[in-house]
């Protein structure tokens, strides 16, 4: 057990002003009862000149705890029938009980602190009297003041009410009482009553099991100590299970190690629980204490039952939760497989909005890509007749569609979101609608989970499109090989025909028909010829799907002069069936976004240029997506339907 340095609790009570310290009468008594040459007498005169006192002592040695044949009437009858050790302790444990009940009450219960203490004071001195007689008086003193640095942090230390907060904690969580003090108050009560109990000159043996009877492992090697901290250390325990605590009634059980140490089975523990009740009772009323009831062994078992049915409750429910998480992990590792299978922004989007509908058991789920400056792709999954349906449309990326979009949630609803990041730029968010009535905490765990299925999302996008771009490549890489190939193969029998074509045109006799058809035939294989040439010029190639399915390739070329012979290829092919039948990562790609086109136009700009992009909207915390997005505008949408009728082109 990590404990503080006596210089930290020094620093935590140098504002404090003096630290209590016992009456002189306390001191000098426990001073005296250690010197071999007092006498009886001697004792009495020193807790005479006290006259409270004096009356507390006889009173307490009257109780039924410590009467032994006859009524005592003086003090010196007090020291003689009951011995210095008994006397000494009688007047510690009343000059302790005065010293604080005095202070103001703060968090701490006083009666429910000094009821407990008692009960551990008589349940040690029991447990002694079986162990090792000669120790009981020392168990009892112990016992009393094993607790003794709670009401010192109480006081002294935790002005605010700090320790009010150490007692919820312990009864809402059942956590250990040494680390939530020392995170709470700086310090731990074991150690905290140690030091003080220095400072008072009581004996070590007494510090020490005061300062160790929650870890038995540091009371070092001697065996008296070992000794007094275990006896200590199952009274407290066996006390607060009889329900004289502070409300820190399940605080464990007895280790059979300690019992079996102290020579002790649980039947001498349950003997030495059922002879408690009078003692505690007779003794708490003469030191001015309200007494305390043990509970009956009949309700110590119903708590014990009721403990029971609250750890099995506990064990349902973290059942319960790690089934949950491991269906969650399924699900991810099912959309994960998915994703590998998918190259296609549209097919990645939609299964990333689909999984996520079912994996957050969510209302509605809807993904927004930023597809370029003036295009979003907007997907959204929800639940139609109990089946998950998906969506998808693209709109123009401007507030004014942001701002339509918020009739996409019902007024007041909070929503979740994850933003989609592909090196570290933002191209899109991932959003959840929770279903209603959830807790907080579960709303946070959803959250955790949408970002982690937002990453999972992202990397596939990430990968998608590097294999997106390495096709391109590799495609590219191809048709620059047979267009070389070609230029080589097909321009040397074109020079021999236009050579040919000369020679007959200027040396044959025939009509004009003739040699104009002879020049239109020249024109058309220098056209055929600039064809070949402009191969050499292309820059990007891009499988595009057309009408009945068929898979084409568009040729896209680089700067370069135009022949005036030889016009641009024309195009006359169909227009392709919808921008999301290709791979969809054109607006991301960007190794080729600083060319220009023949006419001289610069292409699109990439994300890292796109000023304002997309970025504005998808931040987290934006105005755009975490405020106005739950606005209504306008009517809201019925639950059952999609959403995007108002703006899906």
């Amino acid at each position: 057990m990590k404990r503080i340095a006596y210089d930290e609790i020094e620093s935590l009570l140098e504002d404090l002003g003096d630290i209590p310290t016992l009456p002189s009468i306390a001191t000098a008594i426990m001073e005296k009862t250690l010197d071999s040459q007092v006498n009886a007498r001697q004792i009495a005169q020193m807790v005479e000149r006290d006259q409270a006192l004096a009356v507390k002592v006889l009173k307490v040695a009257n109780s039924p705890f410590y009467r032994r044949i006859k009524e005592i009437s003086t003090i010196r009858g007090a020291v003689v029938l009951l011995g210095f050790n008994v006397l000494k302790s009688i007047v510690l444990s009343i000059s302790v009980i005065n010293l604080f009940n005095d202070k103001e009450k703060r968090s701490l219960d006083f009666y429910k602190f000094w009821q407990h203490s008692i009960a551990c004071a008589v349940c040690a001195k029991a447990i002694a009297n079986k162990v090792s007689p000669s120790s009981a008086e020392d168990a009892f003193i112990a016992g009393l003041l094993h607790d003794l640095g709670k009401v010192v942090a109480d006081q002294l230390i935790c002005k605010k009410g700090e320790y009010r907060e150490v007692l919820e904690v312990m009864n809402r969580a059942n956590s250990d009482i040494i680390e939530v003090e020392n995170s709470i108050v700086g310090v731990d009560h074991a150690t905290l009553g140690m030091y003080i109990m220095e400072k008072w000159n009581l004996p070590p043996l007494l510090c020490r099991t005061v300062g160790c009877h929650h870890s038995l492992a540091d009371s070092g090697e001697d065996a008296e100590t070992r000794q007094l901290c275990a006896i200590v250390h199952v009274a407290d325990i066996v006390t607060n299970h009889l329900g004289l605590g502070l409300g820190q009634t399940d605080r464990g059980f007895v280790d059979p190690a300690i019992l079996k140490g102290l020579n002790l089975s649980s039947h001498d523990i349950q003997d030495i629980s059922l002879t408690l009740k009078d003692s505690i009772s007779s003794i708490s009323d003469e030191m001015g204490i309200p007494k305390a009831e043990p509970k009956t062994y009949f309700e110590v078992l119903q708590f014990a039952n009721a403990q029971l049915g609250k750890l099995s409750l506990d064990l349902e429910q973290k059942k319960m939760a790690l089934e949950r998480r491991t269906v969650e992990l399924s699900s991810l590792n099912q959309m994960s497989s998915q994703l590998q299978s998918s190259l296609k922004l549209s097919d990645i989007v939609n299964i990333l909005a689909s999984n996520t509908l079912t994996i957050l058991e969510a209302k509605k789920t809807r993904c927004i890509m930023r597809l370029s400056n003036l295009r979003i792709m907007i997907t959204e999954s929800f639940w139609l007749n109990n089946v998950p349906h998906t969506r998808s449309g693209m709109a123009s990326a401007t507030k004014e569609l942001l701002e339509r979009s918020n009739a996409v949630y019902p007024k007041g609803v909070n929503f979740i979101y994850a933003p989609l990041k592909v090196d570290n730029k933002i191209i899109g968010v991932l959003e959840a609608m929770p279903q209603e009535g959830i807790s907080q905490e579960e709303s946070n765990q959803k959250l955790l989970l949408l970002r982690t299925v937002a990453e999972v999302g992202a990397q596939a996008i990430q990968r998608a499109m590097l294999i997106t771009k390495n096709i391109k490549a590799q495609r590219l890489a191809a048709v620059s090989k047979t267009a070389i190939a070609a230029n080589h193969e097909i321009n040397s029998p074109l020079t021999t025909i236009l050579l040919k074509l000369d020679m007959i045109v200027k040396e044959a006799s025939v009509n004009k028909s003739v040699i104009d058809s002879l020049q239109e035939i020249k024109n058309e294989a220098i056209k055929i010829k600039s064809i070949v040439k402009k191969m050499l010029e292309i820059s990007d190639v891009v499988e595009t799907s057309y009408i009945k399915d068929e898979k084409m390739l568009d040729l896209h070329h680089g700067s370069g002069a135009q022949n005036a012979a030889s016009p641009p290829l024309q195009d006359a092919r169909p227009a392709p069936a919808g921008p999301e039948d290709g791979a969809g990562f054109e607006d991301y790609l960007t190794e080729n976004d600083d060319r220009k086109t023949s006419s001289g136009k610069v292409r699109a700009k990439s994300l890292s240029d796109a000023t304002p992009g997309f970025e504005d909207y998808m931040e987290q915390q934006t105005d755009e997506l975490s405020k106005k997005i739950t606005q209504v505008s306008g009517a809201p949408l019925a639950s059952d339907t999609p959403g995007f009728e108002d703006y899906l082109e």
